[in-house]
């Protein structure tokens, strides 16, 4: 199906959603959309019948004055399944509708055989019996779907227009069954295309709940940063077998519990939000940062040298300290501490991470708002750069 296809059949499903998804009775989910289609379909019905009562009304009154009496009574009877619709009573609605369709369309039939093809709206309930009636109501589905497929059988053998009490020319019969094969042949096939992008939709709505999960279980609510969960798998594959080179850091906000003792966990969050939304834009699209608990932060950084990585993270703390955050009526000057090494490949993060944790250390010991690095045994001493002889 091409691309003007399937925009074609979108809005050939969205029209059908609107009609038959409309919000009816007061109802949500399953429910609410039965009693939906119920309602539209009753109206449907409602305007067929009327439409036949006043064709056989103007074709021989004497002929049908009965049918034209008993279609009255069904035209009653789909207004009041209409009012039961409304009032959201999903289930009597849904019986009465199906129960009175079949009724009438067998009586109908007998009236004129079928040679006319009023017997095919039949058809309709082996499909419209999965969106009247709820999966809770499943039982009754499959007996009614069995009533209407006997109904049509009934009809097809039993009721021919030879045998039928008013006898039409063929002329008219074979119009009304071409025009009956047309709306029934339609309306099936517009249910089917509607139920087939209500299950499309469904589908794309449930992978859309499944990546927004996936989503929120991977990223903290308040920085906007990865959780450890993400962090902790991306290290998992830089140490493994395939070792490619990286470096780790740990960082800690300095003497942020002052903030919390003193002006409360709300202003806290304010700050650690606001820091989130500065370290997203302090480092390469590759490097990752998330949220390793409390006001402690983890970077990965991918491919870079510990010199290199050193420099990333001297602009990661001017960044974090580049002005004060405010919170309310007041201001806070954050300043944060990095611990850095790099990966060794020993096939676990786990000796990495205790080395960034022990270079935060000495980082915290020798007076905070600076980067301290510590080096796995397998890596290459060099000269430090710059940017870390300065913060030492």
């Amino acid at each position: 199906m091409d691309q003007g296809e399937r925009a074609r059949a979108h809005q050939l499903s969205d029209v059908v959603d609107r009609m038959l998804d409309r919000r009816v009775g007061r109802l949500g989910g399953a429910a609410g959309r039965a009693v939906s289609t119920t309602h539209a379909v009753a109206i449907f019905a409602l305007v067929v019948t009327l439409s036949y009562t006043a064709f056989f009304m103007t074709y021989d009154l004497a002929a049908f004055g009965t049918l034209v009496a008993v279609n009255t009574g069904f035209s009653i009877a789909y207004v009041v399944i209409v009012l039961l619709a409304r009032l959201g009573r999903q289930l009597i609605a849904a019986l009465a509708m199906l129960t009175a369709a079949i009724a009438q369309l067998l009586h109908v039939t007998l009236w004129v055989g079928w040679e006319a093809g009023l017997h095919l709206y039949l058809l309709l309930a082996g499909q419209l019996v999965f969106l009247m009636l709820t999966e809770r109501q499943r039982a009754l589905r499959w007996v009614y779907a069995a009533l209407a497929l006997a109904g049509f059988l009934y009809a097809q053998l039993q009721l021919p227009a030879s045998s039928a009490v008013v006898e039409m020319p063929d002329v008219v019969l074979t119009t009304m069954f071409s025009v009956n094969a047309l709306l029934a042949a339609s309306t099936l096939f517009i249910l089917a295309a509607y139920s087939h992008f209500r299950a499309e939709q469904a589908r794309s709505e449930a992978a859309e709940s499944a990546a927004r999960a996936e989503y929120l279980a991977n990223t903290d609510a308040l920085t906007g940063l990865a959780t450890r969960r993400p962090v902790m798998e991306r290290l998992e594959v830089l140490s493994g077998p395939a070792h490619e080179p990286f470096c780790l850091a740990i960082a800690d906000l300095d003497r942020f519990k002052l903030i919390n003792d003193e002006y409360g966990h709300g202003c806290g969050d304010t700050v650690l939000a606001a820091i989130g939304a500065r370290l997203r834009g302090a480092l390469r699209v590759s490097d990752s940062v998330g949220r390793w608990g409390g006001e402690e932060f983890i970077f990965v950084l991918p491919g870079a040298s510990l010199g290199d990585s050193s420099i990333m993270m001297e602009r990661v703390r001017s960044r974090v300290g580049s002005s004060p955050v405010a919170c309310g009526d007041h201001e806070h000057a954050i300043t944060v501490s990095i611990g850095l090494t790099d990966g060794d490949g020993s096939g676990t993060p786990h000796h990495a991470i205790l080395r960034a944790d022990e270079a935060l250390y000495e980082a915290k010991d020798r007076g905070r708002d600076r980067v301290c690095t510590r080096r796995s045994a397998t890596s290459e001493p060099s000269q430090p750069s710059p940017a870390t002889r300065s913060a030492r």
